[in-house]
C-alpha cells in the first residue's frame, strides 16, 4: 500500500463525498493510535481532525496565538457554572501536542477495580499488561535525570521529605529535553513523543489519510452497513465553517475526547442514555507559593515531581482516590491569569515571578458530570462539587501549604476570590473557610473521562466492552469517554494502552 497523506482541507477541498473502510475522528492518543494499528493490519483508513497541523516553528511560544489555535473553544471552554476551565487539544496529534508530558499508566488496582467492579473482564491487569507495556514504549517514557529536575520540582520534593511523605519522580515522554518549558503551548523543539511524532507517521507510512481542519457534525445511518458522516470544512484559522462534505465508512471509530465523542453522539441522536453522563473532569486546584530567591519555575520540565502520600490506590469504592500534589510552572499569560488578584495588584505580583513555585492539586472524582446539547445545539457541561470532595481539597491545600512552608516559602496564596494569603502554618485553619462556590476559584480540567461508559449491558452504560456503541452497528469509542472510572492521574498512557487493546479487537471481526 501506498503511503498515506496529510490534508489541510482548508487548502485543498475533498471530494464531495468519500467511501472508506473506516473512518476515525480524532486524531489524538486514542485516534492516532488506532490508524495505525488498523492502517498497519492493511485496512483503509482516513483519520478526521478538526485543529490544524502544528510542529517546529509552527508552536510560536506566544500564549495568545497558541491558546487560540491548539486548544478547543480557544482555551475558553468551561463548565455551565464557570467553575472548572476545561482544557481540550484541538490540534493534530490531540493533547499530547500541549499535555505536561506526564507518563502514569493504569495501575494493576484500577484494571483489577474495573474488572471487578464493572465486571470489564477485558480489562483486567492480565488483559491490560502487554497494551500497557506497549503505551510506554510508544511514548519512549524514561525518568527525567536528577539534573532535569527544575528547583520547583526540587522544593516540592525537599518538602516532602523534610515531613517524611512519599513521592516520585514521574515519567515523561520526552526525549532530548531544551527546557524551553513552554510544554502546555506545545514543544517548538519537537521534543515530545507525543503522537504526532510517533502514531501518525507510522499510520503515514502503512497508508492512513489525515483530513485537517474537517469538522465531523454528525453521524447518520449508524445501523446501516455504511455509516454516513457529515463532515464541515473549516478556514484556515478553523474559525468558520465552508463547504460540507460527506464521507461513508463501514466502521466509524470517535476517539475526539471524553466532551467531544459524546457530543458528535448526542448531536447524531446514537446512543442511549448513558450517552453524555458520568463525566469525570479531574478538577485541578493550582496553588502558588513565593520563595525568598529565584525559583525560575518558568524554566525546565514543568511537572515532574509529585507527592503521592495521599493517594489511596485501591479504594473500595471508587479504585484510585486521594489526592496528589505535581509541581507545575507556565509562561506568563496562564500564570497571570490564575493569579488571585487584578489589576495593580496583580502586575506587582508578577514582579515575583521568578520567585513562584506553583503546584496543582489532582483529585479523582466519582464522574458527577454530563455532557448535554442546549436547544439550540450549543455544548453544556454541568459539573457539581459534593461535600466530601470540597473537603479533600481542603486537605490537600493544608498538606500542601505545609509542604512548601517546610521547604522555605514565605508565602502561599489561592487564587480564590476573595485571594486566600497564607504566611505561615498557624494560619492553616483559614483553609476551613474554602466553600469552592462556583466561580470563586480557577479550577482546571486536562483528564475528561466518563460520558460514553463501557460496561456489559446498556443498562449500565453507553458502550459495550469492545467500544462498540449501544444501539449501533460499527460505530465505537477508542478513547477515554468509555473508562468507568479514572484511569489514572494522567491519561496520555491509559488512553494508548485502551484503543490499541480495542483496536486488536476490532482488527478480529474485520
Amino acid at each position: 500500500m501506498s503511503a498515506g497523506a496529510i490534508t489541510d482541507c482548508s487548502q485543498l477541498a475533498p471530494a464531495p463525498e468519500l467511501t472508506v473502510e473506516i473512518c476515525v475522528v480524532g486524531s489524538g492518543c486514542g485516534g492516532a493510535t488506532a490508524a495505525w494499528e488498523l492502517a498497519k493490519a492493511g485496512r483503509d483508513v482516513l483519520v478526521l481532525e478538526e485543529g490544524g497541523d502544528f510542529t517546529g516553528a509552527k508552536l510560536t511560544q506566544r500564549d495568545g496565538a497558541m491558546y487560540d489555535q491548539l486548544y478547543m473553544d480557544r482555551g475558553g471552554r468551561a463548565t455551565s457554572d464557570l467553575s472548572v476551565s476545561v482544557l481540550q487539544g484541538r490540534v493534530l496529534g490531540g493533547g499530547g501536542v500541549i499535555n505536561a508530558c506526564d507518563v502514569v499508566p493504569i495501575s494493576d488496582a484500577v484494571a483489577r477495580h474495573w474488572q471487578t467492579k464493572y465486571g470489564l473482564a477485558d480489562f483486567s491487569p492480565e488483559a491490560m499488561a502487554p497494551f500497557r507495556a506497549r503505551a510506554l514504549e510508544d511514548l519512549s517514557a524514561n525518568t527525567p535525570r536528577e539534573e532535569e529536575l527544575n528547583r520547583n520540582n526540587r522544593l516540592l520534593r525537599e518538602g516532602a521529605r523534610k515531613l517524611s511523605w512519599r513521592g516520585e519522580v514521574m515519567q515523561h515522554n520526552r526525549v532530548g529535553c531544551v527546557g524551553a518549558g513552554t510544554c502546555l503551548i506545545g514543544c517548538s523543539f519537537d521534543r515530545k513523543k507525543n503522537p504526532r511524532f510517533v502514531a501518525i507517521p507510522n499510520a503515514l507510512e502503512a497508508g492512513a489519510r489525515f483530513f485537517t481542519r474537517a469538522r465531523v457534525v454528525r453521524i447518520d445511518d449508524a445501523g446501516q452497513e455504511l455509516k454516513r458522516l457529515t463532515v464541515k470544512r473549516l478556514d484556515a484559522r478553523g474559525y468558520h465553517e465552508g463547504d460540507t462534505f460527506t464521507v461513508r465508512a463501514k466502521v466509524v471509530v470517535l476517539a475526539a475526547n471524553a466532551i467531544a465523542s459524546a457530543q458528535l453522539l448526542l448531536r447524531s441522536g446514537l446512543g442511549n442514555e448513558h450517552v453524555g453522563r458520568h463525566l469525570s473532569l479531574q478538577p485541578q486546584l493550582p496553588l502558588t507559593s513565593v520563595f525568598p530567591d529565584e525559583v525560575r519555575f518558568h524554566r525546565g520540565i514543568p511537572q515532574s515531581y509529585a507527592v503521592t502520600e495521599f493517594e489511596q490506590p485501591e479504594h473500595p469504592e471508587h479504585g484510585w482516590w486521594g489526592f496528589r500534589i505535581e509541581a507545575i510552572s507556565g509562561t506568563p499569560g496562564i500564570v497571570a491569569t490564575l493569579l488571585p488578584e487584578g489589576g495593580p495588584a496583580g502586575v506587582e505580583r508578577m514582579r515575583d515571578y521568578t520567585k513562584l513555585a506553583a503546584s496543582l492539586l489532582l483529585l479523582p472524582d466519582a464522574s458527577p458530570g454530563v455532557v448535554r446539547l442546549e436547544r439550540t445545539g450549543r455544548l453544556r457541561i454541568d459539573y457539581a462539587f459534593d461535600d466530601e470532595q470540597r473537603a479533600r481539597y481542603r486537605d490537600a491545600v493544608r498538606a500542601a501549604a505545609r509542604l512548601y512552608f517546610a521547604a522555605g516559602a514565605t508565602e502561599i496564596y489561592l487564587p480564590t476570590s476573595p485571594p486566600l494569603r497564607l504566611t505561615s502554618e498557624a494560619e492553616l485553619k483559614r483553609v476551613d473557610e474554602l466553600t469552592f462556590r462556583p466561580t470563586s476559584v480557577p479550577f482546571l480540567s486536562a483528564h475528561q473521562q466518563g460520558t460514553v461508559r463501557f460496561a456489559n449491558s446498556p443498562r449500565d452504560g453507553g458502550a459495550a466492552p469492545d467500544g462498540q456503541v449501544y444501539g449501533t452497528r460499527g460505530v465505537y469509542v477508542f478513547d477515554s469517554s468509555g473508562f468507568p472510572s479514572s484511569a489514572s492521574s494522567h491519561t496520555m498512557a491509559p488512553i494508548i494502552s485502551v484503543s490499541r487493546m480495542l483496536t486488536q479487537r476490532l482488527l478480529t471481526t474485520l
